[in-house]
């Protein structure tokens, strides 16, 4: 089997690479589990802090193909049967009244986003004085904090789409400040967003795309952005030599153990204890997760268990609890759920989703912004995640932009009432 899984690998990039096919979704779904099953190149996860150790076995290598295999068959199918997804450029791209929209939502994003992270600040002004990961951790799971991504990201696709270039400053500002402090989720996922529509966009990065500089440039940016939080947490301890250690870690260990130590691990250890520990827990696992979805599910005192907390309570005992919930496992979740037919039902269902969701985008105006905005949860973050946490952060993506599309709908509207009927502009389609 692990033969078989680096065919898959090998052939599958291959087909991504050299395929005469834009960059989109799919690709980013390739190869951000490419990034997360990197361990599985290695055979092993090694945790000497905590004494765990776990070798990936035919079982779990036939899980990792299942996915990769449902996937690429996925993006063949779609790319035979729908050609003009590559060839002809999104309705976005030409829509002449979309940029004063983008621009309104981007300024409502900045001010809502900039709010929400005064108050999560105020909160605890620890989290930029300090450099503990004690006092990140405690912090974790702040409504501000959470919102405060949702807005940025949603500032910074909206303003790089109305070609604002101010506005895209102040919106990429926002996200730094946030990985300053120690979350990395706003930058990788407007990165992710705003590389999609460059690639339908711009010529230049078409080309890039074509001569393979694209893939280089992505992985360099993928490396600093997954070590860059240790060395932000190091210099606001002031302590010159945790920056020494860090680089003399990633010299010792390599560029690509490295990165791995710094994203893959966590993702990877729950899924091989999990196998290991026999953790089966039905479909009522998938629709448990469900009541993640609705609004204000803390204040109705609903508490979703994810596939996490049962890994690390019934396997990784060793484990403190101050670092337990940082990872989770969708794979092994599937697994968990129903065996290797459910990871063949999710396969399909978030392959299919992915489709679904970039084929709307394509047709899609003023609302690509939040395609934009919302399939790098479904294609990246999704590997480190389980059910509910994937339906919270796409439930709170989805709400936050209606939020901004309303604000710029009566923004717009407003401007139109006080408007000659003679000057006023071609009606939103």
């Amino acid at each position: 089997m692990y033969f078989l899984f680096l065919f898959t690998i090998i052939a599958g990039a291959s087909y991504f690479i050299f395929a005469p096919r834009r960059f989109d979704f799919l690709t980013v779904f390739f190869f951000s589990g490419t990034m997360y099953m990197c361990y599985a190149i290695i055979g092993h996860v090694d945790v000497a802090e905590y004494n765990l150790s776990y070798t990936y076995t035919s079982r779990s290598y036939a899980i990792i193909v299942t996915f990769f295999l449902v996937l690429l068959a996925g993006t063949i199918a779609r790319d035979v049967t729908a050609p003009a997804a590559h060839a002809a450029p999104p309705a976005y791209v030409e829509d002449p009244d979309a940029p004063d929209y983008l621009a309104i939502m981007a300024v409502g994003g900045l001010l809502l986003g900039a709010g929400c992270i005064a108050i999560y600040i105020l909160d605890d002004p620890r989290l930029v004085l300090t450099g503990d990961k004690r006092v990140l951790l405690a912090n974790t799971g702040s409504r501000p904090r959470s919102y405060a991504e949702m807005f940025t990201i949603h500032a910074v696709i909206a303003a790089y789409l109305s070609r604002r270039h101010f506005l895209l400053v102040a919106a990429a500002a926002l996200a730094l400040l946030l990985l300053f402090i120690g979350f990395r989720f706003a930058v990788v996922m407007s990165v992710l967003g705003i590389l999609v529509a460059a690639s339908a966009r711009s010529p230049a990065v078409r080309a890039l795309y074509r001569r393979r500089i694209f893939f280089v440039a992505g992985a360099a940016a993928a490396f600093v952005t997954m070590r860059i939080r240790a060395h932000l947490l190091a210099f606001r301890n002031m302590d010159p030599g945790e920056h020494l250690r860090i680089f003399d870690q990633i010299l010792a260990e390599g560029l690509l153990p490295s990165l791995m130590v710094g994203e893959a691990m966590g993702p990877a250890l729950i899924f091989l204890a999990g196998l290991e520990g026999g953790v089966h827990l039905g479909y009522g696992h998938f629709f448990s997760a469900l009541p993640s979805l609705l609004v204000f599910m803390a204040e109705a005192g609903i508490d979703v268990q994810s596939y996490n907390d049962y890994v690390q309570g019934l396997v990784l005992e060793e484990i403190p609890p101050e670092v337990r919930g940082l990872a989770e496992s969708n794979l092994g979740s599937w697994y968990a759920v129903g065996g290797i037919s459910a990871v063949v039902i999710f396969s399909c269902a978030y392959t299919g989703l992915v489709i679904f969701l970039s084929s709307l985008m394509h047709r899609a105006r003023r609302s690509c912004s939040l395609y934009l905005a919302w399939l790098p949860i479904l294609t990246f973050y999704n590997f480190r995640n389980d059910f509910a946490q994937v339906f919270y952060l796409s439930k709170q993506m989805v709400l936050t932009w209606l939020l901004l599309a309303a604000f710029a709908a009566v923004v717009v509207a407003s401007r139109s009432s006080h408007r000659p009927p003679d000057e006023m502009g071609s009606s939103a389609r």
